[in-house]
């Protein structure tokens, strides 16, 4: 009995690559993906509740991938600062988001809406598909 191996050299080949990719190119293509939708729906949810001067739903934005020993992130959130309120968007997300009482300068309290999580997941489920579809993209033509 003799068993053939033939073929075994470039299916090796291919996992290296895919190997390599993951920790590369293909989590930055797919955090990327996901972080488009997840703009979009941050853009979104903004426009509808806390539509305003529009200066924050312009700010978000996602981060460059950053890898460390557990992957590689990417974040999205406002960035910049709100001129008119002398605070950045992040920080009035953050308020928007989770409220605030009442303060002695005399800055009313404001009910929070959690509209952050609210755009999360209303997109959870794009952003991954995304996410998977930028991967096999990925992986596919890398053969």
């Amino acid at each position: 009995m003799k068993m053939s191996t033939e073929g075994i050299e470039d299916f090796e080949n291919k996992l290296k690559r895919i190997e390599r990719g993951l920790r590369g190119q293909a989590i930055a293509a797919a955090l990327n993906a996901g972080a488009d939708v997840l703009v979009k729906g941050w853009q979104d949810e903004i426009e509808g509740a806390h539509p305003g001067t529009g200066a924050m739903k312009g700010a978000v934005s996602k981060t460059p991938v950053r890898f460390d020993s557990d992957g590689g992130s990417i974040e999205v959130y406002p960035m910049g600062t709100d001129r008119t309120h002398k605070i950045t968007h992040a920080q009035k997300a953050y308020i928007l988001h989770y409220g605030r009482n009442p303060n002695k300068a005399g800055k009313k309290a404001i009910k929070g809406d959690k509209f952050v999580t609210k755009a999360e997941h209303a997109v959870r489920a794009e952003a991954e598909a995304a996410m998977q579809k930028a991967f096999n993209e990925f992986v596919d033509g890398k053969e």
